[in-house]
C-alpha cells in the first residue's frame, strides 16, 4: 500500500478505495472525467508539480516506470523550459504516458484535498484506461505499463496520422462528401451538436485544411501523430490484444461510463475488460454527445468534475447541457498556471452544488 504524508496527515489510496460503494448519493452523482489524446500540452500542471506534494509524488512515482520502459523521463520532457505551451506535444510514445500520469496524479491530488469520492467515472478513449486504473481494475503501475506498450505500437506502426476537430454540424452534406469520400478521413468523435473530430492520414491534411478555410469553417489540428479511432490503426489490432491476454482483472470499485459501448458498465461483470473491450475503446468513434445525453436523462442533477489538462471534457459537457445546468460542470486545470487556486475554488463550488 502506497502512503504519503502531508501536514502530519496520512493519505492512502487504498483507504479511499475501501470506502467506495456502488450507490449514488441522492440524485446528484459526482462524475470524474478523464480525457484522451489531443488534450495534452507542454508544461501542463507545472505549478502543481512545483507546489503540490501529492501531485509531485505521483508524477515522480509513475515517471520511474516510464524511465524503466521508455528510457526517458516524461517529467523532463513535459517540463522542459525549451518548449512552450503552444508547441505541438504529439509524439505518442511520450504523450500517452504523460496523459496517464497527469490525470492519475490529479485524481490523487483531489483525494488528498478531501474532495468527495466520485460516484461514477467517465473516460474518453485513453481516458477510460485512466478511469479503470483509478477504479482499481488493475494496479496503477501495471496500467501505465500497458499504456506504454500501446504507445510503442502506435509509434512504430501508425505514426503517420492526424486528427482535426471541426466546429460545424456533422450532417452537412458537403462535410460528409469531402471528409469521408474524397479524403478518406473517418469520423473519430462527436463531442456535441456542432463539434466533431475526423481522423486520417497526415499527407491528406493540407487539402482538408484548404477546404475548411474556403468554407470558413472553424477547425483545430489536434496534437497527435496517430489517426486514432480509424481504420488506419487496424494493423496493430492483434498485437494490441496480446497486451491484455493474460491480464489479471479485478472488479471495478466505481462504475465507468464508456464512450465506445454507450453504457454504464456493470462493474461486477469483468468480461468487459478484455483485449477486445480495450480495442474498441481506441478504435470505435467516441460517442461523447450521445452518452452524456442519455446519462443526463437518468441523472439530470449530476455534477461533473473535469480532471483533464485542458478542460476540454468540461467544455464538451457544457455544450451538451441546457444553459441553466452548465454551472454543474467544474473545470480545474488550465494553461494559465492557476491550478492551485482553481482547486480551492472547485472545492467550494462542489460543496455548494452538493447542498443545492
Amino acid at each position: 500500500m502506497i502512503k504519503i504524508s502531508k501536514n502530519n496527515k496520512e493519505y492512502s489510496f487504498n483507504k479511499f478505495i475501501n470506502t467506495i460503494q456502488y450507490k449514488f448519493i441522492g440524485d446528484s452523482p459526482i462524475v470524474w472525467m478523464f480525457s484522451g489524446q489531443g488534450s495534452q500540452y507542454f508544461n501542463m500542471g507545472k505549478t502543481l508539480y512545483n507546489k503540490d506534494v501529492t501531485f509531485r509524488y505521483w508524477m515522480e512515482k509513475l515517471d520511474t516506470i516510464s524511465i524503466k520502459y521508455i528510457g526517458q523521463s516524461i517529467i523532463k520532457i513535459l517540463y522542459n523550459n525549451e518548449f512552450s505551451k503552444t508547441e505541438f506535444f504529439n509524439q505518442t510514445l511520450y504523450t500517452h504516458p504523460a496523459l496517464f500520469m497527469f490525470q492519475y496524479a490529479m485524481s490523487q491530488t483531489l483525494l488528498a484535498q478531501d474532495f468527495k469520492i466520485p460516484d461514477i467515472l467517465f473516460g474518453a478513449s485513453l481516458g477510460e484506461f485512466i478511469a479503470a486504473a483509478f477504479a482499481n481494475i488493475t494496479e496503477v503501475e501495471e496500467s501505465l505499463f500497458d499504456i506504454i506498450k500501446q504507445a510503442f505500437l502506435f509509434e512504430f506502426y501508425c505514426n503517420n496520422g492526424a486528427m482535426i476537430l471541426v466546429i460545424d454540424y456533422i450532417n452537412n452534406s458537403y462535410i460528409n462528401s469531402i471528409f469521408y469520400d474524397k479524403y478518406q478521413y473517418e469520423l473519430a468523435a462527436i463531442n456535441f451538436e456542432r463539434c466533431f473530430v475526423v481522423s486520417g492520414l497526415y499527407n491528406k491534411i493540407t487539402k482538408i485544411i484548404k477546404f475548411l478555410k474556403e468554407k470558413k469553417i472553424t477547425y483545430q489540428i489536434l496534437p497527435v501523430s496517430t489517426a486514432f479511432h480509424s481504420s488506419h490503426i487496424d494493423i496493430i489490432k492483434d498485437k494490441f490484444n496480446l497486451i491484455f491476454k493474460n491480464r489479471i482483472i479485478k472488479k471495478s470499485t466505481i462504475p465507468i461510463i464508456s464512450c465506445a459501448y454507450l453504457s454504464l458498465n456493470e462493474v461486477n461483470n469483468i468480461k468487459f475488460f478484455s483485449g477486445d473491450y480495450w480495442w474498441n475503446i481506441i478504435r470505435k468513434p467516441i460517442q461523447f454527445s450521445r452518452v452524456i445525453t442519455d446519462f443526463q436523462k437518468k441523472y439530470p442533477k449530476a455534477i461533473y468534475i473535469d480532471l483533464s489538462p485542458s478542460g476540454n471534457m468540461g467544455t464538451f459537457i457544457k455544450y451538451n447541457l441546457c444553459i441553466k445546468k452548465r454551472n454543474r460542470v467544474i473545470q480545474i486545470v488550465d494553461p494559465f498556471n492557476k491550478n492551485i487556486i482553481n482547486i480551492g475554488l472547485a472545492k467550494k463550488k462542489l460543496k455548494i452544488l452538493i447542498n443545492s
